[in-house]
This record gives C-alpha cells, structure tokens and sequence, in this order.
C-alpha cells in the first residue's frame, strides 16, 4: 500500500466518523424530545443507541437531565444500570460523561447521598457516580472554576 493510498484511507476513515458522530437539526430534535422522555434505563439504553451519537449542547443537556433524574429517583433500579453498563462500556462512559453541571443540585446531592447505599455488586460504578456528582456539585457551588 502506498503513502497516498494509506493518508486517502485514513482521510476516508476520519470524515466517515466526523458525519456518524453528527445528526441533522431533526435528528437532534427527536434525541432532545426522546432523552427527556426517558423514564427508566431501559428506555435510555434505546435512546443512546439511536441518539448517543448527537452532541448538540440541548441534546447533551437533554440525556444529563434524564441521567440525573433516574439516578436520584430511581436508586432502586441501579442494577437495570448496572446490567447494561456492564454489557456496553460505551454506555457506561456516556453515563458517567453525562453526570455534569447541568443535572439540578438537589439531583445530585440526592445523588451523592444515595450512593452510600451502593450494593456490593455496583461499587465500581457507585465510585465513579459518587466522584462525578461531587465534582459537579463542587463546579455549581463556585469552588472549581475549570472543567472537572
């Protein structure tokens, strides 16, 4: 293979994942509507495989809110999240990428103080909840000025 063919390969390979990792203004629309609406982990495992792939600040936003929602009310359902987790290492990094400054403080001190009651089964990702949420609530409380 030569240089010129190798450098068109890699061209090639870096636009194609520069257009998989965008979405059209009515993509992002639906991954905003759909990220909200999620009620449960199940149907947010769904939405990040149709919509993990748009990174607009509302869709973002959108997936931070219901992240933070369903692990401050539903704590319970923590295995759900465990389960795909563990079965999807991509999800997993979304999910802990998406426990920000966006999710309201109340959600993430909830959060925080939830994670105490972490099963033995979930400690590696109850870390990592735990850090996430503290860092966000440290970023919301002024004490860190610099992303976490």
């Amino acid at each position: 293979m030569t240089l010129a063919w190798r450098a068109a390969l890699v061209l090639a390979m870096l636009c194609g994942n520069a257009e998989a990792a965008s979405c059209s203004s009515e993509e992002a629309g639906n991954a905003r509507l759909a990220a909200s609406e999620a009620r449960d982990w199940d149907t947010l495992y769904d939405v990040f495989h149709r919509y993990g792939h748009c990174t607009a600040v509302p869709v973002s936003e959108a997936f931070s809110q219901s992240i933070g929602r369903l692990l401050a009310s539903r704590w319970s359902e923590l295995y759900e999240l465990e389960y795909f987790a563990e079965a999807n290492r991509a999800f997993r990094e979304f999910v802990l990428e998406h426990i920000d400054v966006t999710i309201s403080a109340s959600d993430l001190r909830r959060i925080v103080d939830q994670v105490e009651s972490c099963p033995g089964y979930a400690r590696p990702i109850c870390r990592e909840i735990a850090a996430r949420s503290r860092s966000a609530l440290r970023v919301r409380s002024g004490e860190v000025t610099g992303p976490s």
